[in-house]
């Protein structure tokens, strides 16, 4: 891929505060940080707007707790177009985690976190996203 070349002018405060952030987060370089803050704000505009998404939903669980892990996968079988993979470990005698991988419409991804989320029993549910374009 060709790379090319602009100028940023910051002005001094800014920039200053941007150079923090560059070794704060550990990036190599002043270019590789806005690279990844562009990438991130893209990201987020394809959120706001829709569209196409790969990525992750977290789920940490009681599976003790009223019929919960029935109810998730239930849950997941009415996005099966979305789910690529799943993988699940248990945690400790009561809780387990679960991660999906997902693919699609970027309001599907989120209805399905929002559904997962507001069962009884799940301590957490995240969704991580990226465009599946990124360049």
């Amino acid at each position: 891929m060709a790379v090319e070349r602009i100028g940023v002018s910051l002005g001094g405060p800014l920039l200053e505060e941007f150079d923090r952030l560059v070794a704060s987060e550990g990036f190599p370089s002043r270019s590789e940080a806005l690279r990844e803050l562009i990438r991130r704000a893209l990201v987020r505009r394809r959120r706001e707007a829709g569209g196409k998404v790969v990525g992750t939903i977290t789920i940490v669980y009681r599976h003790d707790v009223g019929m919960v892990t029935h109810r998730i996968l239930h849950r997941q079988h009415d996005f099966m177009g979305s789910i690529r993979a799943t993988a699940h470990t248990h945690l400790g005698e009561e809780t387990c985690l679960e991660v999906l991988i997902v693919e699609g419409e970027m309001r599907q991804v989120e209805d399905l976190a929002s559904r997962l989320r507001t069962l009884k029993g799940v301590l957490f549910a995240e969704s991580v996203v990226a465009r599946p374009d990124l360049p």
